[in-house]
């Protein structure tokens, strides 16, 4: 069994408790971790001027901007491969985590979204609430 470190538990103090709720489940059998709960207006303009958010934080709130967040960004571990180096085997890793967040969220009756799914701008890491 997989359990969080430091930084996925603090990442995950000001999320909505169903999404917490699907993590802690999910980490039973996939190792991953927590890279990002909730942020500031000023974290999303800043990815909105990267390029990595198609929310700007000033004309309209994502759903990472809320207390608590109904959104998460996470990130799936297998031993010596790298989630973001662009290559297929990289993008099938978030695809499998996808496979177990989807189990965890049908097995408590919670319904999420994936950003992986979306058909304009594809954001693997991130899961919100429907």
């Amino acid at each position: 069994m997989y359990h969080f470190g430091d930084r996925s538990k603090n990442n995950l103090k000001d999320v909505e408790s169903k999404i917490i709720d699907i993590c802690n489940e999910t980490i039973k059998h996939y190792n991953f971790s927590v890279i990002e709960g909730h942020r500031s207006l000023e974290r999303q303009k800043e990815l909105f001027d990267d390029r990595k958010s198609q929310i700007d934080g000033i004309s309209q709130k994502g759903n990472h901007n809320y207390l608590p967040s109904k959104a998460v960004d996470i990130i799936p571990y297998e031993k010596g491969k790298n989630p973001f180096d662009g290559s297929q085997e990289s993008e099938l890793m978030f695809y499998k985590l996808y496979v177990e967040i989807q189990k965890a969220s049908e097995k408590l009756d919670i319904k999420i979204k994936w950003g992986g799914s979306w058909n304009n701008f594809k954001d693997l890491p991130h899961f919100e609430l429907a």
